[in-house]
C-alpha cells in the first residue's frame, strides 16, 4: 500500500533481501529504487553495509575476478604506470588542437584556489595531466582542499583526478579516505574508486571495509563494474603482503648464509 511505513526489521522495499535497517533505512530512494539513476545516486550509510568477517584467501581471488574492461581498472592502471599517462597526454595534445585556452589558464594560474576551481568544474580530458602536475607542485596546499572536495557530491572526473593526485604524493591518506566513505554521502562510482586506492595503504580498517563494499556492489549493482574498485584494493593488499613475505624470506636467507 502506498505510504505504508516499513518496520526496521522488515524486508527492505528495494528487494535486496536484507532487513530494512541493514539496507536503505534513512534513504529517500524507495519509490524508484529499481531505477538505476536513482539507486546509483547515494549509497546507504556505512553501518548498514555488513557482510560478516572477511574471508580473503587465494580461493576468494580465484572465484572473484575483475572485469576485463572497467573504469576502476583503467584508473588503477594509471596509478601503477603514471609515466605512461603522461606520455599519452603529450602525444594526444600534439595531435588534437582542443582545450588550448584552458591549458594556458592552468599554466598561468598560481593561486591554489583557482586551480581547485578548474578541477571542480571538470577540466578537458586533454588537460587532466597538466592540471594534476600543477596541483602536485603545490601538494601541501592542494591535498587538504582535495580531501574537502571529496567530501562533497562532485563530478566523477573530480574524484578520478583527485585520486591520482593523492596517490602520486606517496603519502598515506587512508584515514581521510575511510572518513569520507564512512561519514559522507557519496555515489557508488566514487566509493568504488576510493576503495580501490585504499589498497595501496597500510590500515587495519581497510580490509573489512573493502570486503563489505565488494559484496554490496556485487549484490546491488550486478550489471555495473563498481565491485572492481574494492576488489582491486584487496588485490593490491594481497600483492603488498606477498612482497613483504618474499622480502622477509630473502633477508632470512642472507642471515643464514
Amino acid at each position: 500500500m502506498k505510504g505504508r511505513k516499513v518496520g526496521r526489521n522488515q524486508p527492505c522495499p528495494c528487494g535486496s533481501g536484507k532487513k530494512y535497517k541493514k539496507c536503505c533505512y534513512g534513504k529517500n530512494i524507495f519509490n524508484n529504487h529499481r531505477n538505476s539513476k536513482v539507486s546509483h545516486s547515494v549509497l546507504p550509510s556505512r553501518d548498514m553495509i555488513d557482510y560478516g568477517v572477511p574471508s580473503i584467501n587465494e580461493s576468494f581471488f580465484q572465484k572473484n575476478t575483475v572485469h576485463e574492461i572497467s573504469a576502476p581498472r583503467f584508473l588503477y592502471s594509471n596509478l601503477l604506470m603514471p609515466e605512461l599517462a603522461i606520455e599519452v597526454s603529450k602525444i594526444t595534445n600534439q595531435l588534437i588542437n582542443r582545450g588550448r585556452d584552458e591549458a594556458i589558464l592552468i599554466e598561468k594560474t598560481d593561486d591554489i584556489n583557482g586551480l581547485i576551481n578548474i578541477l571542480n568544474k571538470g577540466p578537458d580530458q586533454l588537460n587532466c595531466v597538466r592540471l594534476k602536475m600543477k596541483l602536485l607542485e603545490r601538494k601541501k596546499d592542494a591535498i587538504p582542499l582535495i580531501i574537502k572536495g571529496l567530501q562533497k557530491q562532485q563530478r566523477n572526473a573530480f574524484a578520478e583526478i583527485a585520486i591520482e593526485i593523492i596517490h602520486a604524493t606517496g603519502e598515506n591518506y587512508s584515514n581521510e579516505i575511510i572518513e569520507i566513505i564512512e561519514h559522507y554521502q557519496r555515489n557508488a562510482y566514487v566509493v568504488s574508486l576510493l576503495c580501490m586506492i585504499l589498497g595501496f595503504y597500510e590500515n587495519d580498517r581497510s580490509k573489512k571495509l573493502l570486503w563489505d563494499y565488494y559484496h554490496y556492489f556485487k549484490e546491488h549493482f550486478p550489471k555495473e563494474t563498481y565491485s572492481d574498485g574494492p576488489l582491486l584494493g584487496l588485490e593490491e593488499m594481497r600483492a603488498r603482503k606477498k612482497e613483504k613475505l618474499q622480502a622477509a624470506c630473502s633477508n632470512k636467507d642472507i642471515t643464514v648464509h
